[in-house]
């Protein structure tokens, strides 16, 4: 079973324009339009269309969990949320459709209440099975403290299950302390985390170094996210594969990087070699970009082969 987590969930509230907006003035838009948001959540969509068997968990806000328990059954995607007192956040982000610039204003919802994130860890220990899979991805609510995913990988390698981790900053620095299987941060993440400063000209014997220091606190394999670069595997062999990108019309770039994650996670859940693991990585971050939310199974299907992998 895979497992994906979601602490920190989001209604992205999607506003289209084609004007400038203007502060202190009344602005106008053309459309609008919501989508449940999560990176838990988005990578645990992309595998329920991929047909693995998947549970999305975390934790909602009770007095607007009907916009996502419509959409999980609509999906029919399996999940187990807990319910908090209060509101899941809402972003909002305002799409220049003539600039192509993207404003956001993200909220904070719910304060997080212990005896539900309690509960939910209480799942998790009755529940997880020895090389089950578990994402821990994404921010984490109010209320919740950095050292989180700490002990959910504390839990998750006392059950035997594989622990895999998409984070920055101290949620991150904590967790590799118990040596997560996989990490996948991009260039400024693994800047933030290690308090170097970020420069997007890096040369990859600088890479190399980075991901050796991530290595040496505990990482045992990275997938480095690229964006139209591609991507760079590095695993605890000190094999570096380089992993190409899928061609196609840009529309959406929301949940592109949770989709790659989750392809990686598929190969993983299916046994497949390593290379192939990666195409699919691949293949659903880049079907995932040319849709207009969360990529089908056969959009994804068709991208796979297309996949060039490198190891260099």
């Amino acid at each position: 079973m895979i497992y994906t987590l979601t602490l920190n969930p989001a209604i992205d509230h999607i506003i289209l324009t084609d004007k400038k907006m203007e502060l202190g003035v009344t602005n106008y838009y053309q459309d609008e339009y919501q989508v449940i948001g999560g990176k838990g959540i988005n990578a645990g969509i992309i595998l329920k269309n991929l047909e693995a068997d998947v549970i999305a968990t975390g934790i909602l806000g009770d007095q607007n969990k009907d916009l996502f328990m419509n959409k999980f059954q609509e999906i029919n995607l399996n999940n187990h949320f807990f319910l908090n007192h209060g509101t899941t956040r809402t972003n909002y982000k305002i799409k220049n459709l003539s600039s192509h610039q993207e404003t956001e204003l993200n909220g904070l919802g719910f304060e997080t209440q212990i005896e539900v994130l309690n509960q939910l860890m209480l799942f998790l220990e009755s529940n997880l099975k020895k090389d089950d899979i578990v994402l821990l991805t994404g921010s984490v609510a109010r209320g919740i403290e950095k050292d989180i995913y700490q002990r959910m990988a504390k839990l998750i390698n006392q059950k035997q299950a594989i622990l895999i981790c998409d984070a920055s900053d101290e949620l991150l620095l904590n967790v590799l302390k118990e040596k997560p299987f996989l990490i996948k941060p991009n260039l400024e993440e693994i800047c933030s985390t290690l308090n170097l400063e970020f420069d997007s000209n890096f040369k990859l014997d600088q890479i190399k170094k980075m991901i050796s220091q991530l290595q040496n606190l505990g990482a045992q394999n990275v997938l480095l996210s690229m964006g139209a670069k591609g991507s760079l595997y590095f695993d605890n062999q000190q094999n570096i594969y380089q992993v190409g990108i899928a061609k196609g019309k840009l529309i959406n770039s929301v949940g592109a990087g949770d989709s790659m994650l989750a392809g990686f996670i598929y190969g993983l859940y299916k046994k497949l070699s390593i290379e192939k693991t990666l195409q699919y990585a691949a293949a659903c971050g880049g079907a995932t970009t040319f849709t207009e939310w969360l990529a089908p199974k056969e959009s994804i299907e068709l991208l796979v082969e297309e996949i060039k992998i490198k190891k260099i």
